[in-house]
């Protein structure tokens, strides 16, 4: 069985932003360049780290991000986070 390449999040709390409506974010499975990305932003401001590398995953401008209600990111970040629990298991085995 495979995986799915994309996440679909449907917004319980759709907005409009600059004349367009947002109603559902698609995300693609994150990639190295991504976790790197992350990695090198969070200490500088966490928040702002993962609205970008959501921002990168759902091919949007990080302003967008911004705009979503917190029910709604919760679950987008709480998806990413997923993704970097299996290696932090293996840091702290080591």
């Amino acid at each position: 069985m495979s995986t799915p390449t994309l996440q679909v999040f449907n917004l319980q709390f759709p907005f409009e932003y600059r004349g367009a409506q947002y109603i559902e974010f698609k995300a693609r499975r994150p990639r190295v360049r991504d976790l790197r990305n992350f990695i090198k932003n969070v200490d500088k401001d966490g928040v702002a780290a993962m609205e970008k590398v959501l921002a990168d995953l759902c091919e949007v401008d990080e302003k967008i991000i911004s705009e979503i209600d917190i029910e709604d990111f919760a679950p987008m970040k709480a998806w990413f986070e997923g993704f970097l629990k299996p290696m932090l298991n293996e840091s702290t085995e080591s």
